[in-house]
């Protein structure tokens, strides 16, 4: 009954997290056509730790010290999250933010057994055949967004191709990266650090990425002012940190399935959102790309359900359980 409880807290915190995200990823669209994202990201990632660092040593000193132990897990764990948010940001920029946000999260279910393989104590899952053929039609899935933002059927047009081109390698590449990060997460999490201690050391790598990157472009001061920090800060709390922190427990409680199941509505949400903000004109072949890759991504998380259900309790099967959970 409990791992149940633990389960449905899960769902419930990740499905906030998808309403969280889609109001965020449509604000800041709009808001990074006049913000650099790099201000909001640094402002953000700093609030992680000077909200969250208080915090875990009040209550999690344990998992402070379990992170500090493991100097090279929470190294990698930073560079997989400073990687791709900052290219996240920039994506939002320059690409619809439904299509941005399909990819960037959508990538991550067809690289997983390479992606377990790369950590640790991961029992890469075999997939059956039911699920191989999901997965091709999340391809494909993807293969349509992708074909949508480079025959400018998306919201924003046709778009030079330079531009086209850096937003599929930042969404991709991004999506890639965040993947990794959240295995790690969900391992470290496994091992007793909390929510609030992982999120209080996951960040400082961002910010000073961050920071490099805006001196390296010669927009240190528009980043890192007092005033701009003061202006971008209450997005930056409510809009980064507290999805993040909603979503870091969600990846602690429920099952990377059924993080995966949720996270498949939030393109399809965040193409609402934009219909409400009115930034960008409505695309149809958005959304049937979005529609689509809900309906693949929802029925290959159901497939692997199954699959570890059915499984026998061989090595085989309990290898796939581990790999599912």
């Amino acid at each position: 009954m409990r791992v149940r409880n633990r389960e449905t807290l899960g769902f419930l915190l990740s499905a906030t997290f998808v309403g969280l995200a889609a109001v965020r990823d449509v604000y800041l669209g709009g808001l990074f056509q006049h913000v650099p994202p790099l201000a909001v990201a640094v402002t953000a990632f700093a609030l992680c730790s000077l909200v969250f660092l208080p915090l875990a040593l009040a209550r999690d000193r344990a998992g402070l010290a379990a992170l500090r132990g493991n100097g090279g897990r929470l190294v990698w764990i930073n560079v997989t999250s400073a990687v791709p948010w900052l290219a996240f940001f920039h994506a939002l920029r320059i690409a619809e933010p439904a299509l941005v946000q399909m990819i960037f999260f959508g990538i991550g279910p067809l690289s997983m057994a390479w992606i377990d393989r790369l950590v640790p104590g991961r029992a890469a899952a075999v997939p059956t055949a039911a699920e191989r053929r999901l997965r091709v039609g999340l391809a494909a899935a993807l293969l349509v967004a992708a074909g949508v933002m480079i025959g400018g059927l998306s919201g924003l047009g046709p778009q030079p191709a330079g531009r086209v081109a850096a937003a599929l390698a930042l969404t991709a590449g991004g999506g890639l990266v965040i993947s990794l990060n959240t295995v790690l997460c969900r391992a470290v999490n496994d091992g007793g650090v909390g929510p609030t201690a992982l999120l209080a050391l996951r960040f400082p790598g961002a910010v000073i990425l961050g920071l490099a990157l805006a001196a390296a472009h010669g927009g240190l001061p528009a980043v890192a002012a007092p005033s701009v920090v003061a202006a971008v800060a209450p997005a930056a709390l409510l809009l980064v940190v507290l999805p993040i922190y909603v979503n870091q427990i969600g990846i602690s409680l429920a099952s990377p399935l059924t993080v995966r199941a949720v996270l498949a509505a939030g393109p399809v949400l965040v193409f609402l959102l934009q219909l409400v903000e009115r930034r960008l004109p409505s695309s149809p072949y958005t959304l049937a790309a979005c529609v689509l890759y809900a309906v693949f991504a929802v029925t290959a998380a159901l497939a692997r359900r199954w699959a570890i259900r059915a499984a026998p309790a061989t090595g085989a099967g309990l290898a796939a359980t581990a790999a599912g959970r």
